[in-house]
């Protein structure tokens, strides 16, 4: 009786540990499962490793004193992607010597306007568990997690309100009040751009509340880029190396601190908060495809608790159907991500080069002051270049005074 075998498998081994079967494609290699794994934690780690050591440069070690991390959480595949590795970095260590790095906190800026409740605090806030917070607690024990409300930006005296359009004072709650800013800006791109400017806004104003070490951002490779081109195009280049590069940040105003002290006390402790606090993308070198994949390889999968992209997007948040969208509505961010999806797809080189380039632009300070809404140095020669060539919508009133770049000013008034 002959003996029958199982037939040989069609995909090759894995050219990383020569023993597993190789199905997923990484770049120029085959390779298995647990080793994409291992390659997209160890691109994690090492960013990290570098700012660990850049943070604790100059000052007193103290090993037994934890950083705080504060992780910018969308629910999206970037973010939860990061927050699954520092995770799993913060077990191993535990298992390892009994005492921890750093610590988490994960913070999530709830944009969606239309589902508020029908009060809302001045100070930054929270509501009662949903679904996917419920989601996320039980999956990351060993992080702490918030959520923030978009609407609570205008607590904060960190962007200059005098140069953007006035709040309609007789609207009942501030989410009532940030919706129908939004409504009243020329476009989607206006809008979106917005959204991420206040959010950014939020989750610096959260680290410094929280007294966070860093702030930690989950933009990979090719939303960096992303970022990078649609930036240039709405006329705030000049920002680029303060947006894109890893370092010290700014913290814009003299931030809310909320809460029931007294007013001198509050002043007190935002006099004595940082000045600065570093920004890093520890997913900087992994392009958004890997971390697609990553997602469904994780035990369990983080594709299961991970949210749409489209409930999370400007359009979606500002009561719009992100699915079915003509070419009009799309916003300069939504132009980029469908472009790199395909540039991603056959040329990654290019979007890793467009980083790199960025990445070794040095950061000016603006000589004239501080945008009043990105809080970005001005360059009022460049702005006014920008102005020349492309022209300034006329018959718009803009408040007398006004210091905003000729970005955040296009975003505002068209």
């Amino acid at each position: 009786m002959e003996s029958t075998s199982p037939p040989a498998s069609s995909n090759p081994t894995c050219v990383r540990c020569n023993e597993n079967e190789a199905i997923f494609d990484l770049r120029t290699d085959k390779i298995c499962p647990p080793c994409l794994a291992q390659f997209v934690a160890n691109k994690t780690i090492k960013r990290l490793e570098v700012l660990q050591r850049t943070t604790r440069t100059g000052g007193p070690k103290q090993p037994n004193k934890p950083q705080k991390y504060l992780v910018a959480l969308s629910r999206g595949t970037s973010s939860t992607s990061l927050l699954q590795i520092l995770h799993e970095n913060l077990q191993q260590q535990v298992v390892r010597t009994q005492r921890t790095k750093f610590q988490l906190l994960a913070v999530h800026v709830d944009t969606d306007l239309h589902h508020r409740p029908s009060s809302s605090s001045d100070a930054p806030s929270t509501q009662g568990l949903t679904s996917a917070e419920e989601t996320y607690r039980s999956r990351f024990p060993n992080a702490e997690f918030l959520t923030v409300m978009l609407e609570d930006v205008l607590a904060l005296d960190a962007i200059d309100w005098a140069s953007l359009p006035p709040l309609h004072a007789g609207l009942q709650t501030p989410a009532e009040q940030l919706a129908d800013l939004f409504a009243r800006l020329p476009s989607t791109t206006s809008r979106a751009d917005i959204q991420r400017l206040f959010t950014r806004h939020l989750l610096l104003s959260v680290a410094v509340r929280e007294a966070c070490d860093v702030l930690l951002l989950g933009s990979n490779t090719t939303a960096l880029a992303e970022l990078t081109l649609s930036e240039t195009a709405k006329g705030r280049g000049f920002s680029l190396p303060w947006q894109i590069n890893d370092g010290l940040f700014k913290v814009p105003g003299r931030l809310s601190t909320g809460g029931d002290d007294a007013g001198g006390a509050a002043e007190e402790r935002t006099r004595e908060g940082p000045k600065t606090i570093p920004i890093y993308h520890p997913l900087r070198e992994l392009f958004r495809k890997e971390l697609l994949t990553y997602t469904t390889i994780t035990t369990p999968p983080l594709a299961d608790i991970i949210v749409p992209e489209s409930t999370s997007s400007p359009s979606a948040a500002n009561g719009k159907a992100a699915a079915i969208v003509s070419h009009k509505d799309l916003s300069i961010e939504e132009v980029m991500t469908r472009y790199f999806a395909e540039v991603e797809e056959n040329y990654p080189s290019v979007v890793a080069n467009v980083v790199r380039t960025t990445g070794k632009l040095a950061r000016p300070e603006g000589e004239n002051g501080h945008c009043g809404l990105c809080d970005i140095g001005l360059d009022e020669a460049g702005d006014e270049r920008w102005r020349g060539e492309l022209g300034e919508q006329k018959g718009v009133e803009r408040p007398d005074g006004r210091k905003l770049c000729y970005g955040c000013d296009r975003s505002i008034y068209g």
